[in-house]
């Protein structure tokens, strides 16, 4: 699964490892003595109508004896059940218990043996976007299935647990228009009275929550090149704008069946452009699930349009492998689904597309913020129901990817893939656990990746790396206050650049205690702990070091400095350097020769906002200008033939920058130009302009201009364009603030979008009284609309803040609401931690960061 949402806010087993419980009995779990072996399900389900019916049949093997036997439902009604052995068919009783488990019972002792569960129920498609559920769109109503983490219970009776790895087999009945489709291919289909019966392959051994399944009136397109069949499927009419997903999957399977070893291991490979979808994308099984926008790119994308839908495409076929032909044991181990795919898509990216430069991706940027703060808790963790899944989801693809690239440069990238393809033909249809992950990379490497594991997946947080003039080294947890515990140790694999004697030396040494002396590095006019920015830290040395690693900067590569970039922003934000000290090393990149860093630069300077507020938001503007007019004025917002992707990325972060925070004339001129061109032709003007574009107008108009964004927003359904556009109602009146927050409640925002119109809205607000009295009218009919998911992480994405005010407005209105909705509490916590966390910051800074300002 690829959770976009999480990279869009500002936000995130053996004994060896950790104590979970084993799939043994505990009490939120099924029993491990009743086994499925084989599923079959019925349903009965039109898009049209809001009620659905079905049956199942699950064969179960019973070892010693049973009183009863638990399955998994939620909001379904069991109208019949019984136990069949043999030709008896004995009545059963079924009750409801704890963690959605019913349980069945046929009021005697239930023998050692064979059996089948015979099960009849109905219910209603869910209209968010979880389990089975309903999207609408252009007037046609399609069925789509989202069954990870724990939803498959909501469409069908089922043993919905991971480790119950079984074939499955659906029959669905439809009306004849649509176009039905799931897992496998079809193995016959009949026609009668206007109905359709669609029964389908048997599927190969593999959880509940990569079953999948939808129904409507789609169009579909070949995807050429694939030694299995394979089509990409959309809503009616919008077949002709994957073509540039189709021309590009072959590619990308073929990489990874290269690098596995293995091929493909299911018998088609589907996709799936989705209208309403809560996350980006899904790995079923031969039938994967898209965010439409992801799919729908037409021919020819910009350069810098094609990453992020190449990555999710990679990402989830390399699932195939990685999540569905080896499958985690229990959800404690969805950090290493997540973290693998996510590495093994890097790989496929770096390999077939080097013109998009995601080699110098820093992916442990995405990890670090909310992986210091002392709340957070470790990817690896104690899980019973689906809020404890997604809490802290994003660290389960960032810290875990970060954490596998520093175990494959420490192993070597020969041995890592031979530890790997030999772990995928061991593990083949089967479950396993992370242990097992290791045992195969150790047994082709000296190093002890159990205990070196144990420090990053069993514990939250990082470490500070201090280097003394002396040569002696020290770690510490990385936080931004005294609050927490910084004596936790990690097992920390350095790579040090350092220069000695006018010679750059390269050294690699490996920390394992809260202390450790390096005598060698004692004489080092300069150290670089951190050659090729590959390692889950943040680093400090002496003030003599970094003057002189300043001066030094051409013996750093582009990638070691966009990483040095961070990590003295990271230094200032823990109060390790000063502001000065900050700016002084900004200075001297922003005038690097690689636009990457200069971006960087950029980036780290618009990532102070939050030391803005009405005392010094003029000095901020100015300071913007001078730094960021120059570049505005030279790169222009026009591409030019065969300029690279990060220049092109460079011009977006400038004016992205300018866009937010001058009132430059010939800047808010351009803004205009862009935005009309944008709104006549969406082809005409990159995306990434103008969406920053039409914010700023905003800005600076009224009601005739939200009339126009709200008109063009209604009338397009390319999810592209909405999204840019939905960007653009950066208004700052308060009726018109209003205004595009009851636009979420209508149905031109589907209920997986509702989330970034609240963002949004919330994040332009320096004072939330506002946004806390539209919440409290319309509550009701938010979390009737939205996803569970957003729902529980309301708090994060609508309430962050740097305002003592806004602080007490959060816990005003989350006090009586917070409980009534799984997951909502920890979200409330974390928003809670990081809010105070910036409250803090903004005190101890602002007034240096006011005085700076006004010397510039």
């Amino acid at each position: 699964m690829f959770k976009k949402l999480l990279s869009v806010f500002t936000l995130i087993v053996s004994t060896l490892f950790f104590s979970v419980p084993s799939m043994a009995d505990v009490d939120y779990r099924l029993p491990s003595n009743i086994q499925p072996t084989f599923q079959k399900i019925n349903l009965k389900v039109d898009p049209d109508k809001p009620d659905y019916s079905g049956s199942t049949m699950i064969d179960i093997t019973v070892s010693g004896s049973a009183d009863k036997i638990g399955f998994y439902q939620i909001d379904l009604v069991i109208d019949k059940a019984e136990l069949i052995s043999g030709d008896t068919r004995l009545p059963m009783t079924v009750s409801a218990g704890d963690y959605h488990m019913n349980w069945a019972s046929t009021g005697d002792t239930i023998t050692a043996g064979k059996y089948k569960l015979a099960l009849t129920f109905h219910g209603k498609v869910n209209t968010s976007s979880d389990g089975m559920y309903l999207s609408t769109f252009e007037d046609r109503n399609y069925i789509f299935t989202q069954f990870e983490d724990m939803h498959a219970r909501r469409a069908f009776p089922s043993f919905d647990e991971p480790s119950f790895k079984i074939p499955y087999q659906l029959t669905i009945s439809s009306p004849e228009k649509n176009t039905v489709l799931s897992n496998t291919l079809v193995a016959k289909r009949s026609v009668a009275d206007g109905w359709q019966t669609v029964t389908f392959n048997k599927t190969k051994p593999m959880p509940t929550y990569i079953v999948a399944y939808a129904i409507g009136e789609f169009d579909s397109a070949p995807i050429e090149g694939l030694s299995i069949p394979g089509h990409i499927y959309t809503p009616k009419g919008k077949a002709d704008k994957t073509k540039f997903i189709a021309t590009h999957t072959a590619e990308i399977l073929k990489a990874l069946e290269s690098y596995f070893g293995a091929a493909y291991p299911f018998e088609k490979v589907d996709f799936i452009a989705v209208p309403n979808f809560t996350h980006g994308a899904m790995e079923n099984a031969g039938l994967i699930t898209y965010r439409d926008s992801y799919l729908l790119l037409g021919d020819n994308p910009r350069l810098t349009e094609r990453t992020g839908p190449l990555n999710v495409v990679a990402h989830e076929l390399a699932h195939m492998w990685y999540g569905n032909l080896v499958t985690m044991a229990w959800w404690d181990d969805l950090w290493l689904n997540e973290a693998f795919a996510s590495w093994m898509s890097g790989k496929v990216m770096v390999k077939l597309y080097p013109e998009l430069n995601t080699v110098n991706n820093l992916v442990q940027e995405g990890a670090f913020p909310e992986d210091a703060l002392p709340t957070t808790r470790p990817i690896k963790k104690v899980v019973r129901e689906a809020a404890d899944v997604m809490d802290g989801l994003g660290l389960n693809y960032s810290k875990g990817e970060s954490i596998l690239l520093m175990v494959e440069n420490l192993i070597g990238e020969e041995n890592f893939q031979k530890g790997i393809q030999q772990y995928i033909k061991d593990r083949s249809w089967k479950n396993a656990e992370a242990s097992d992950l290791w045992r195969a990379l150790g047994a082709v490497s000296d190093i002890d990746l159990p205990a070196m594991m144990k420090t990053y997946i069993e514990q939250p947080g990082y470490a500070l790396i201090n280097f003394g003039e002396n040569g002696q080294v020290t770690q510490e947890r990385y936080l931004l206050s005294d609050e927490g515990n910084k004596k936790q140790v990690w097992q920390v694999p350095l790579s040090v650049k350092y220069k000695l004697n006018g010679k750059v030396e390269h050294m690699a040494v490996t920390l394992t205690q809260p202390s450790q002396m390096i005598s060698k590095l004692s004489e080092a006019e300069w150290v670089y702990p951190d050659a090729g920015a590959l390692g889950y830290f943040r680093w400090n040395i002496p003030a003599a070091q970094l003057d002189a690693l300043l001066n030094d900067t051409d013996k750093l590569s582009s990638r070691e400095k966009k990483s040095f970039i961070n990590n003295i922003g990271a230094l200032f934000t823990a109060g390790k350097v000063s502001l000065q000290e900050q700016f002084k090393a900004l200075a001297v990149l922003a005038n690097d020769s690689d636009p990457m860093v200069v971006r960087t630069v950029f980036s780290r300077i618009g990532q102070l906002d939050y030391l803005v507020d009405d005392s010094n938001r003029e000095l901020y503007a100015r300071f913007v200008e001078k730094m960021a007019l120059p570049w505005f004025k030279e790169l222009g917002t026009v591409e030019k033939e065969g300029e690279s992707d990060d220049l092109i990325k460079l011009r977006y972060s400038v004016f992205s920058l300018l866009s937010r925070t001058s009132h430059n004339k010939q800047v808010l001129a351009t803004a205009r130009q862009l935005s009309e061109s944008y709104l006549k032709d969406a082809n005409s003007v990159p995306a990434s302009l103008a969406g920053n574009a039409m914010a700023m107008v905003a800005r600076h108009s009224g009601q005739q201009w939200f009339t126009t964004l709200e008109d063009a927003f209604k009338a397009t359904t390319d999810a592209r364009v909405k999204g840019t556009i939905g960007r653009g109602f950066y208004f700052e009146q308060p009726e018109l603030i209003t205004k595009a927050l009851d636009l979420n409640l209508t149905d031109y925002v589907t209920p997986a979008n509702v989330i970034y119109g609240l963002y949004y809205a919330s994040g332009r607000m320096d004072d939330k009284t506002l946004m806390y009295q539209w919440l409290v009218k319309n509550f009701e009919a938010l979390t009737q609309k939205m996803p569970a998911y957003h729902i529980a992480h309301m708090p994060q994405y609508v309430s962050s803040s740097c305002s003592v005010g806004n602080i007490t407005l959060a816990k005003d209105f989350y006090k009586e609401r917070m409980e009534k909705f799984e997951g909502m509490a920890r979200s409330f916590e974390v928003m809670l931690q990081s809010s105070h966390q910036c409250v803090e910051l903004k005190g101890k800074y602002q007034a240096d960061f006011t005085e700076f300002l006004k010397a510039q």
